[in-house]
């Protein structure tokens, strides 16, 4: 049993934190203006994205798919915008059995089961992964928001269309160490895909956004499904969400690490 939740932890870290999801069917892209500039359509995106200061999902699933093992957990997720991210996961009748807490400096993570807590830098998992991602990469990524990976101002000019025909409907534009495709929704004005890649293709993570809905006047995607492809290994996740609430007060309190002792974060991704 600890080893499969284990898995599971280990793979929302590195799928919520560095995006992707097993193959479900996208919304069907809206045929787009030919007159439609690049930089027009980044605007329109940057428009239109869901903008709020907290998003408390009291209820969700998720579906985890990975080296042939398949299961659904329950699990929460409360939202601070540019504060703290905490993903709380719970297999077990509401019980908390591991916590996932995201800053701008810093992630940790908690298995209350064996005691025990990791903590890692993002220089660590860009180290590690090959991956360029911040507390704001992250950020943006979970809330179906416009970023560029390892840059953290951006202009709309830093976009094309893909071979340079506005009828893909995607927007192509590099990062320092990874390249981004983001497939746009034009009447929605929202980005139904995301697409990275590493310079050298060895890791591709892949994003999918449908199910859009009106939550408290908040245009947000019911379905988040990553996948993550690094050579012939493939892991998926597949988040539905049952219940939110956004720009309600929101307080998010980080653990007290005192009860837990310190595990080395370099091994817990052996397991």
């Amino acid at each position: 049993m600890k080893v499969t939740i284990n898995k599971i932890i280990l793979l929302s870290i590195v799928l919520l934190a560095f995006g992707a999801c097993k193959s479900k069917k996208l919304l069907v892209k809206s045929e787009i203006p030919t007159e439609m500039t690049p930089a027009a359509m980044v605007a329109k995106l940057q428009d239109k994205q869901p903008a709020f200061s907290s998003a408390n999902i009291k209820k969700m699933t998720v579906d985890v798919d990975m080296k042939e093992r398949r299961m659904t957990v329950n699990a929460t997720c409360k939202m601070v915008t540019d504060s703290a991210i905490h993903l709380s996961i719970q297999p077990f009748f509401g019980i908390e059995l591991f916590k996932l807490e995201l800053t701008p400096w810093n992630i940790v993570l908690i298995d209350k089961t064996n005691k025990t807590y990791y903590e890692a830098q993002y220089a660590q998992l860009r180290s590690r992964l090959g991956l360029d991602f911040d507390y704001k990469s992250i950020q943006a990524l979970i809330s179906n928001r416009l970023f560029v990976s390892g840059i953290k101002t951006f202009l709309a000019s830093d976009y094309k269309w893909k071979d340079n025909d506005v009828k893909s409907g995607i927007l192509t534009v590099p990062g320092e160490r990874m390249n981004q495709e983001i497939t746009v929704d034009a009447t929605l004005g929202r980005i139904i895909s995301l697409v990275l890649k590493t310079n050298d293709e060895s890791y591709t993570l892949k994003t999918e956004y449908s199910g859009f809905k009106n939550y408290d006047k908040q245009l947000f995607p019911e379905m988040i499904n990553m996948e993550a492809l690094k050579g012939e290994s493939k892991a998926s996740l597949y988040f539905k969400i049952v219940e939110v609430e956004f720009d309600k007060p929101l307080v998010l309190e980080a653990a007290n690490l005192r009860r837990y002792q310190r595990g080395d974060f370099t091994r817990f991704f052996n397991k």
